[in-house]
Order: C-alpha cells, then structure tokens, then sequence
C-alpha cells in the first residue's frame, strides 16, 4: 500500500473564518463564521467519539471511486485502525471522522459508513495498531445500509456497529481528539444556489486559487429543515456489471431519501487539489444520534428560506495523506 504525505500552508483560522463567512454570506441570509474553543462534541447533539478537533490535525484520502466504478474491486479491504498508522497517526491517542464504503468483508453487503472512532492507551500496555488489546477503543461509527423487506421493498436502516473496518473508498479527517480552538460557522435560510459544503469549498478557492489547496474536516448539523441524501445499496449481480456509465450508477442504482433535522454530518473537503491526487473535493456522510432511519451521503439542504439552518465546527489540517491510489 502506497502512502504519500503532501503539506498545506494553512492560514490562521481567524483569516479562515473571514473568508469562509464572506462566501457564506453569498448564499444564506444569514452566516457567521468565527475562531472558537471547541465545545465537548461528545456530547448531544454530536454524539462524537472525542470531544474535539485538535491536536495533530491530518486528512487521509483512501482507495478512490474508481473502487467501486465499473465494477467493485472486492480486494480494497480496510481497518481504520491500520489507515490512522498510515497517516502517521499515535496509538496513545486519537480520533478518526469522516465518510466511506462500510465493510462489506464484516456486515454482508455494500453500504455507507460514516467513521467516528477514538482510542487510548491501555493502562498497562504498550499501544500498538496492530494489537488492539493494548487500545481503549470508542466506536460511534455508523452504518447506513439499503435493506428489504419480504415483499422486496426496499428501506433505509442507519446503526452503529461494532467493526473498526471500511473497504472502497474512505476520507477521514484524524487529530488527537483535544479540545481546543476551531472554526464554527453558522448558517441559515439558503438563498442562493449552493449546499452549505460547496459554499465552503468555493469560498476558499475564490480566495487562495488552485495552488494553494486549504483542506478542512470536521462536522456540522443540520439543526432545522431537511435535505437530500443518497445510500448505496448492495453491490448488484455479476451478470448485472460493469456499470454502463455514471449515469445509471447515480440515476438508477443508488437509493435517494429526504431527511429532517437534526443530523449528524461528518466532513472533509479540499478547496482545490494542486498535485492532482484525484481527491475527493468534498465527502460527508450522515446519521441520527438517536434513531435508525437517518443517514447517507449528503447532497443538498432542500428548504430554501427560512426552514434551513446549519452548525459546524472544523479544523484545518496542515497534511494530506493519499493512501492505496487506484
């Protein structure tokens, strides 16, 4: 497995937070974005599994799309444990958020997961990734899967699991968990014609350009209104692959739902992608802290006006990781 560490100049996030503001304001009535202490995002309506953003701050960019498109390449198995090693992560303490393929190899069929997973060192015990005895793991991952009932109708179910595996494709935002201080950023009442993560994205391209690529993770809230989400179902039949084109992957494959707030997002976005990693420019996935039918791979907020507001806390990260590139 190849891995390649590539370096951000990061500004300040109070120039951050000036930049991502000004685009925000661009396509929401109301938007403010500011450098604060990060509160405990263990607690509601979070549900995290640390309770902040800081401390060696990463971003990894795992397998691709080209995983899954024609057709699945069953051999991109992962542990999220063993991509924290590869971003250069410690066994003594850390915190993995993000989006991805959930672990076909453990549940029994394709599905997206949304990672959320911290670890300590065992009292006693030397810390290792590869002896995850010697690991304190907190595992709030999530799984959110296309099921079926016995007349063939097909449902979406969202829970957590207990697997510390993903397959396909994965970007995870990782830092030591701590408190300390963040971006938060505040919106409401979507006027213009981006989601609330391509505003962020394209505000910072607008302001450093295609050469200097900020990359953030973090996660926000949809705290009212409802938005657009999309899950993978199963992988289909041999005899029904390769996939023709993005069109039938994206028109008739995936299963689209709606859901209403509050949810859970889990992000990490690039502005601009200067060494043509092929990275995945923006990916966040969702879920109910409390409940099993919420979830999926976030599109767009659906309520132009009023009936939508956002909460988010993020972190630059001064270095990406491209690991296992297809």
């Amino acid at each position: 497995m190849i891995v390649t560490a590539y370096h951000r100049d990061c500004p300040p996030l109070e120039e951050l937070s000036h930049v991502i503001e000004h685009g925000l304001r661009q396509n929401f009535v109301f938007a403010k974005a500011e450098a604060v202490q990060c509160p405990d995002l263990r607690q509601p309506p979070f549900g995290l599994a640390a309770p902040g953003l800081s401390g060696n701050p990463c971003i990894g960019d795992v397998g691709g799309r080209q995983n899954l498109f024609p057709t699945p390449n069953l051999r991109a198995k992962y542990s999220l444990l063993s991509l924290a090693d590869k971003m250069r992560m410690s066994p003594s303490q850390g915190f993995i958020l993000g989006a991805g393929a959930a672990p076909f190899q453990d549940i029994g069929q394709n599905a997206e997961l949304a990672p959320n997973i911290a670890w300590e060192q065992k009292d006693g015990f030397s810390p290792n990734f590869d002896d995850p005895a010697s690991l304190t793991v907190t595992n709030g991952t999530r799984v959110v899967e296309v099921t079926r009932d016995r007349s063939g109708n097909r449902d979406i179910r969202c829970g957590k699991t207990s697997s510390t595996n993903c397959a396909l494709m994965m970007n995870l935002y990782g830092s030591d968990g701590a408190t300390g201080t963040v971006i938060k950023v505040t919106a409401r009442a979507r006027t213009g014609p981006q989601n609330f993560t391509d505003c962020i994205r394209s505000s910072l391209r607008d302001a450093y350009g295609d050469t200097r690529a900020i990359s953030l993770g973090g996660a926000f809230l949809l705290k009212s209104g409802s938005a657009n989400f999309h899950v993978m179902p199963d992988f289909p039949a041999p005899n029904q692959l390769p996939f023709r084109d993005r069109k039938q992957v994206e028109e008739e494959w995936l299963k689209y739902h709606v859901c209403t707030a509050p949810v859970v997002c889990l992000t990490v976005l690039h502005s601009a992608d200067p060494d043509n990693l092929e990275l995945r420019m923006e990916h966040t996935h969702c879920f109910e802290e409390d409940g099993n039918s919420k979830g999926g791979h976030y599109h767009y907020d659906i309520d132009c006006g009023e009936d939508v507001e956002y909460e988010a806390y993020l972190n630059v990260a001064p270095v990406v990781y491209r690991i296992d590139r297809p």
